[in-house]
């Protein structure tokens, strides 16, 4: 009997998510380890979600600069700590499998390489990642099976997530465009705005609407994330920084992070060429994905905060890059391409110039922290896409990813800014 892909992942990943926290658990039994509970598993933003999903939205609270779907969700199911943690596992691996169903991704090697990504425990604790990648692996599934009413839906809901699910209405725009004939660009404006930018919209203004009703303040969302959080529009300060002693921590995530962004939107100005000279592309999942990965890298560089000093803050990077369905479609596709010795050569020498935005010029303290580990993955992954056969590449790449997201777990846990 043959076991279909998505029941295969679905297992796969529901059995990874608790072997996680259950391998966090025993070693907090040996002493290596902080033991999760009730108290340290709700910490930082985990703690604002519990606020919202028990109380509401309160104008004197930060609570008013996350969004509501996740905390409803939570108030929904009854459940507490602990048992919204399991609802996001469970969440999560209904997200991948409907991913992988969607790619035809049948590689276990691949799969373990995508759960391990350090950023992925999020989805592993109070925090909406689980139900955005949810949904946004229901948006891929819908784009390739061609389900308009399915990817209507899951438009509408994951804009009810977080602010990021904006990010898809220009990468909507962008794979209408460049998937039809430039000659039709206007017919393409109008399918795109009535077909994926109106369920955002219609989403986001019941948000703002939800919001008003509970505090009396229009667009509170937008307006606390500027008070509190600094996110308002500056042109990017370099070198890039983080805070919270983030630069000894996961300022190489981060990195890497907008490295991929950056390549994403390389890849879309690459598909406007060809676009231009008349050939367009038919990978409409492929073009959104690499749109909303454009966004993430456009919305750190000149929404995030410097904080009274010169230089950006790029906090959330590599959250919103690696904790999304989005990431692994581009990702998948870059696997599949075989680059040459050439070109493996002439892009690990354009990412360690990139790296140099970060301060890896500081041999001693950034390129450390920053460039070494970063050249060490993408040349075991490029190396891996290559030489399929060789699993040792891709098993020294999940360990190095399974040891930094064990412990990222343990920093969010201490109160350690995890972002």
């Amino acid at each position: 009997m043959k076991i279909p892909t998505a029941l295969k992942a679905f297992v796969f990943a529901l059995c990874y998510g608790f072997a996680f926290l259950f391998l966090q658990y025993f070693f907090s039994k040996t002493g290596f380890l902080i033991k999760p509970d009730t108290h340290n598993l709700v910490s930082w933003d985990a703690g604002y979600y519990k606020i919202i999903s028990e109380s509401g939205y309160d104008e004197r609270s930060e609570s008013m600069g996350f969004f509501i779907l996740f905390p409803l969700i939570w108030k929904m199911s009854m459940a507490g700590v602990w048992g919204v943690v399991y609802l996001n596992i469970v969440l999560f691996a209904a997200g991948f499998a409907l991913l992988c169903s969607a790619l035809e991704e049948k590689d276990n090697s691949l799969w373990l390489l995508w759960l391990t990504l350090p950023s992925v425990f999020f989805a592993f604790v109070p925090y909406s990642e689980a139900t955005f990648f949810f949904f946004g692996s229901m948006i891929v599934y819908a784009l390739r099976k061609r389900k308009n009413g399915l990817l209507w839906i899951a438009l509408f809901l994951i804009s009810l997530v977080r602010a990021t699910g904006v990010f898809l209405i220009p990468a909507f725009l962008a794979a209408e465009l460049l998937s039809n004939p430039a000659r039709l660009w206007w017919r393409s404006v109008l399918v795109s705005l009535y077909r994926h930018a109106l369920p955002m919209l219609l989403a986001l203004g019941l948000f703002i609407v939800w919001q008003y009703h509970q505090t009396g303040i229009w667009f509170a969302y937008f307006k606390k994330q500027a008070q509190h959080w600094g996110h308002t529009f500056s042109w990017p300060g370099l070198p890039f920084s983080n805070i919270e002693n983030a630069e000894s921590r996961y300022h190489w995530l981060s990195a890497l992070a907008l490295l991929i962004d950056v390549v994403a939107l390389s890849f879309i100005i690459w598909q406007g060429l060809r676009w231009l000279k008349g050939r367009d592309t038919r990978d409409k999942d492929l073009l959104v994905s690499a749109g909303y990965l454009t966004m993430v890298l456009i919305s750190v560089l000149l929404l995030n905060p410097k904080y009274g000093g010169t230089n950006t803050m790029i906090m959330g990077a590599h959250r919103y890059t690696f904790a999304t369905p989005f990431l692994f479609v581009f990702v998948q596709f870059w696997y599949r391409q075989q680059l040459t010795w050439k070109q493996i050569l002439l892009f690990m020498l354009l990412a360690n110039g990139f790296f140099l935005l970060f301060g890896t010029y500081d041999l001693q303290n950034k390129f450390t922290h920053v460039g070494a580990i970063n050249n060490l993955l993408l040349l075991a992954f490029l190396l891996y896409a290559r030489f399929p056969k060789r699993y040792w590449l891709v098993m020294g790449i999940v360990s190095i990813n399974f040891f930094m997201q064990m412990h990222y777990f343990q920093q969010f846990i201490s109160l350690l800014y995890p972002d």
